[in-house]
């Protein structure tokens, strides 16, 4: 009797998830070729203007052109004043906000640390200190007596090998 056995394969959760195609460096790659093929056709277009048989007309179309291209960087000179204006905006608002937020989690964060500080020598004096001094007191005793044992079983064999001698 065969038995169909169906199996499940169990997939990862990172395998799941849908990858997105748009990375940075895709992103960078495409507009680097975009940008570039944009200059290769408008330099293949003036070539053509350049060798076609008609100049005067050919130089009132390159003057369109330039003008246009001149008008189209006024924008874009326009969109950058405006962009850092808004970039310097931003940057005011983020010093504002860890002047406001963050320090005051600084000084809260010091206090506690402080706090800690004085409950670890507080700790330290009033409950490690007294049993690291009773320990080594103990020890001590401990010592002493193994000494004093250590002597009465000295005494005691010198006076046994004598005897025997």
């Amino acid at each position: 009797m065969s038995q169909n056995v169906q199996s499940t394969a169990v997939v990862p959760p990172a395998e799941t998830e849908k990858k997105s195609k748009w990375t940075i460096q895709r992103v960078v790659f495409l507009s680097a070729g975009i940008l570039g093929a944009v200059i290769a056709i408008i330099f293949v277009v003036g070539l053509l203007l350049a060798f076609s048989g008609q100049l005067e007309v050919t130089a009132l179309r390159i003057q369109y052109i330039r003008n246009i291209f001149m008008v189209v960087l006024g924008f874009e000179g326009i969109l950058i004043i405006g962009s850092i204006a808004v970039l310097i905006v931003q940057i005011t608002r983020l010093v504002n906000m860890l002047k406001r937020d963050v320090k005051p989690v600084l000084t809260t964060a010091q206090e506690t640390v402080n706090t800690a500080k004085g409950t670890v020598e507080f700790v330290g004096d009033n409950a490690v200190r007294p049993i690291i001094r009773a320990s080594a007191f103990m020890s001590g005793v401990g010592v002493v007596l193994r000494d004093v044992g250590g002597i009465r079983r000295a005494i005691r064999r010198t006076k046994q090998n004598g005897q025997k001698s």
